[in-house]
Order: C-alpha cells, then structure tokens, then sequence
C-alpha cells in the first residue's frame, strides 16, 4: 500500500501525537478532570479521522490508482445486447460483472480502429477470463486491433485472437466462462 515512500505520510508526526493524547486520557480521568478526558477522547477521534483520509489520499496517489468507470444506461443496454441472459443472472454476479468491465475500461489502452461495442465485448471476455482469479492489474495492457477482426495484446504479439462473440443459447454464467473465445484468452492472459 505504500510503494517505498513511508516518509510521506509523515507517521513520525502522527504517531507520537496520538500516543501523548491517548496517554493524557487515563491521566485526566485519575485527576479527576472527566470533562478533559472526553475532550480529548474526541480530539483523537477527529485527529484519527483527518490522518486515515490524509493517509489513503496519499496512497491512492502514490500507486497511481485509477477509478473503475460507472457503467451508465447505455453500456447496460449494450451488455444485454452483448449477453441476452444478464438480466437473468443474479444480482451479485451482475455486480461483479459490471464492476470488472468499469476496471477494464479504465484501465486498458487501446490502439488502432476500436468500436466501442467491440470494447465492451472484449472487457465482457476479459471479465469472464479472470472471474475465479480476482483482480488483476491491467493498467499495463495495451490491446491492439489488427487484420480480420483479430486483436492482440502488446505484450504478447504472436497471440491473435478473436472478438467473442457469445451464443444466445448460453443462459448461464458457467457456460459463457466455457465459450471457446474465453477460454483462449485466458490461456494468453495466464502466459503475460
């Protein structure tokens, strides 16, 4: 979460500041002073509150985070396009699934002659491809179109692939994640 640079985020300051204050608590309250202990109770909360949002500000910065994009009503419309039995699935799974292609897109360059449906559709097969893996990072990826409807990624020119095209007969997840063009791009995204 770091990346190297614990000096930015100035915990030499932070810590001992929440130390003395946490340790002035029980000092007040055996002096008798229970007014002072809870305000300075409240001063560590508020003070914890500005370090946390100070903290993950920087961290956000520092590993050069990009933000997933929000599917609007229109990229909806074009996944059910894309595959008829999404509205079909369940809730959690259509949030995951939107969720990755909102992270594919932000994070995923693109070179050459793109449609957006054909961005999506690729997004909808990357999607499918790592489902069981978790996240992976692809802000490194750059997918680049070539002749005959083929694409491929930088990283890996000799692997051309195809746009996948999902059947309308597969109606649930599992089968669409056994589909011929999904399962061939995992096989290239598991050799990056």
């Amino acid at each position: 979460m770091t990346n190297g640079s614990l000096n930015s985020y100035r915990f030499s300051f932070w810590i001992p500041l929440f130390a003395g204050l946490l340790i002035l608590i029980p000092v007040f309250i055996w002096s008798g002073f229970i007014s002072l202990a809870k305000i300075d109770g409240f001063a560590v909360l508020l003070l914890l509150l500005v370090a946390l949002r100070k903290w993950f500000a920087l961290a956000r910065t520092n590993n050069n985070r990009v933000e997933r994009i929000q599917l609007s009503a229109n990229d909806l419309f074009l996944l059910q396009q894309i595959i008829p039995s999404f509205k079909n699935w369940t809730t959690h799974e259509q949030r995951i699934l939107k969720d990755q292609i909102g992270l594919f897109l932000a994070e995923v360059q693109f070179k050459g002659a793109w449609t957006p449906k054909a961005q999506f559709t690729i997004g909808v097969a990357v999607a499918l491809a790592t489902w069981d893996d978790g996240y992976i990072n692809k802000q490194q990826w750059v997918l680049c179109a070539s002749e005959n409807d083929t694409y491929y990624i930088a990283q890996d020119p000799t692997a051309l692939l195809k746009p996948p095209v999902f059947a309308s007969s597969a109606k649930s997840l599992s089968s669409l994640r056994d589909s011929e063009s999904v399962l061939a791009l995992k096989k290239v995204i598991q050799g990056l």
